[in-house]
């Protein structure tokens, strides 16, 4: 198999330097001393720099997720993705993933968080949950990470690493208490309520970001499923999960202006010149999803037919000299909707789809099969596919096996890498990792996909806590749950 050629990856002082200014919002607070700007200010930059980092463009969790899972390929007349496509992690194997995330989103959250205002008390509870929604991701992508004396700046430049479990269990802690700051709140004339202005996800619903929290907090303990964890005593609280109709979107305020436009279109879609983006004739479809989607209608707006036929047209990975892009389908327009469309944090579907897991296992009460039926119609109308076919889909290769709790993980999970396609690899490729399916095509001559990326070689260099690795650690060493 394929290894590693070089050692390392980075994170230089994650926790110096940093920005809570963004030249989207052109916020020109000073970047070492971020503690200056205000929580009105620094909320919807760290908002907008979660999309970026998510869902944004080659460099996002999202491409890196939809590769790993054999969704997206290049076209044979491309030579792109190649690292990805072949395994070859070296030490600047995409470092942002790790960097970027603790020098801009979770910087800036951390800043409102720390604000000792108690007027601010809803926004130090935003700020929580989206600290969480972003180191669950760090553990689940890197294992042990720096957390507890993360962000610490100047006091703490080389901070320890954690395990991956003991990040895990306060995550849930500090959702809890999201929800108490929330809460306590409700109704209170002296806390501020978050707008629309100073709040691109949930304009200041509150009673949202709650349900947000426990859906976040029931995704860490499925996360878990497979080492044991059955309390799920936290999220059983009576404030719900996220149900239809409640996607979690962000929209800093789109726009088809240069650097202003949604990062997914401005990757993947048209310039403001209306030309294709620098990705968009190189991503492809590949053979596999397309065969895997034949009888689903949401191929068509997954992807799109080639030219001005109606052939859906795959790649297999790593083709290059074969079938040209012109002759293959590429992103669809369920994916790639306009320059001002909303990037997303968590579907509807993907909250409904780890309801219907958790009920079927037991964990909370809900009927299964109904919540996972409930979630494909929430896919289909993502996607602005007809949602009429939706029982037809079901009575088919959407059906919900009634028995075997295997099949029906099998079934679920398949489902979250359809609904999350193009939009949110990142969290298909790590649900791979727990449950094996679905049984996506592996690199010709490797053994697995990675199970993980390794530290930046920045961070190696810089802060002598980072964990020792060895070049097959990608391969070889799962995070905590995937033992």
């Amino acid at each position: 198999m394929k290894r590693i050629k070089k050692l390392g990856i980075a994170v230089f002082s994650v926790i110096a330097l940093a920005s809570c200014s963004d030249e989207f919002y052109d916020v020109n607070e000073s970047q070492t001393n971020p503690d200056f700007s205000t929580p009105e200010l620094s909320l919807p930059v760290a908002q907008k720099q979660t999309v970026d980092i998510l869902s944004g463009g080659y460099n996002s969790m999202n491409t890196l997720g939809n590769l790993w899972t054999y969704a997206w390929a290049a076209g044979g007349d491309f030579v792109y993705f190649v690292d990805e496509t072949t395994y070859n992690l070296t030490s600047s194997f995409r470092p942002a993933t790790f960097t970027t995330a603790y020098l801009s989103p979770m910087n800036n959250y951390d800043v409102v968080e720390k604000n000792t205002d108690p007027s601010y008390a809803n926004y130090v509870a935003i700020s929580k949950i989206m600290k969480a929604f972003h180191f669950q991701y760090l553990v689940d992508i890197y294992g042990d990470v720096p957390y507890f004396d993360a962000f610490q700046r100047s006091n703490n430049t080389t901070p320890a690493y954690d395990s991956g479990q003991e990040i895990y269990d306060d995550l849930i802690i500090q959702l809890t208490a999201a929800q108490d700051l929330i809460a306590a709140s409700n109704g209170n004339a002296d806390v501020i309520l978050p707008t629309a202005t100073t709040d691109k996800m949930l304009a200041g619903n509150m009673a949202m970001w709650s349900k947000f929290a426990n859906t976040l907090k029931l995704r860490i303990l499925l996360r878990q499923s497979e080492i044991g964890v059955t309390d799920y005593s936290s999220v059983n609280n009576g404030i719900g999960f996220l149900g239809a109709g409640e996607t979690v979107y962000c929209n800093p305020g789109y726009i088809k202006d240069a650097g202003r436009q949604n990062p997914l279109w401005d990757a993947f879609g048209l310039t403001i010149a209306d030309v294709p983006a620098a990705n968009a004739n190189a991503t492809r479809a590949t053979n596999y999803v397309i065969a895997q989607l034949q009888s689903d209608p949401r191929r068509s707006r997954l992807f799109a037919p080639v030219g001005t036929t109606n052939n859906f047209v795959g790649i297999p990975q790593n083709s290059v000299g074969g079938p040209n892009s012109s002759t293959l389908s590429g992103i669809g327009p369920g994916v790639l909707k306009s320059a001002t469309m909303p990037g997303i944090i968590m579907q509807s579907a993907e909250s409904l789809l780890l309801q219907s897991e958790a009920a079927a296992r037991g964990f909370i009460a809900g009927n299964a099969q109904a919540l996972y039926e409930q979630a494909i119609a929430e896919s289909f109308l993502e996607l602005g596919a007809d949602v009429a076919q939706v029982p037809a889909y079901l009575g088919l290769s959407g059906a919900y096996p009634t028995t075997g709790l295997e099949d029906q993980v099998r079934a679920i999970i398949t489902q979250k890498w359809i609904a999350l396609m193009g939009t949110n690899g990142i969290e298909s490729w790590i649900e791979y990792k727990r449950t094996g399916y679905p049984n996506v095509p592996v690199a010709p001559g490797e053994d697995s996909i990675p199970v993980r990326l390794l530290y930046p070689t920045n961070e190696v260099q810089i802060n002598p806590n980072t964990p020792v690795q060895s070049p097959s650690d990608a391969f070889n060493s799962p995070v905590f749950w995937d033992n």
